[in-house]
């Protein structure tokens, strides 16, 4: 009988090697930082700076996503919940 792997855990584990942008998306944590970049400005062009039209709101919207995605890539990197970045 082959062994069930656990869905709770599972989930767990996906989500530490994840950071979750605020409009929802998971993207996946990579240990290339150049590659980490690029997948989080693919989601940021793609998603975020087509909700405005304005440039000046457009580009306001992206630095700030960016940024918050940045601040959990450091947490997760360091190993630590809390490691005092607002």
């Amino acid at each position: 009988m082959q062994d069930m792997p656990n869905r709770k855990l599972t989930s767990s584990h996906q989500r530490r090697n994840t950071v979750r942008c605020e409009c929802g998306t998971e993207i996946l944590l990579l240990p290339d930082v150049k590659a980490m970049d690029q997948a989080m400005e693919a989601h940021i062009v793609a998603v975020h700076m087509q909700k405005s039209r304005d440039s000046e709101c457009a580009a306001a919207e992206a630095e700030r996503v960016r940024d918050a995605l940045i601040v959990q890539v450091l947490r997760k990197a360091s190993g630590s919940k809390n490691v005092g970045l607002h």
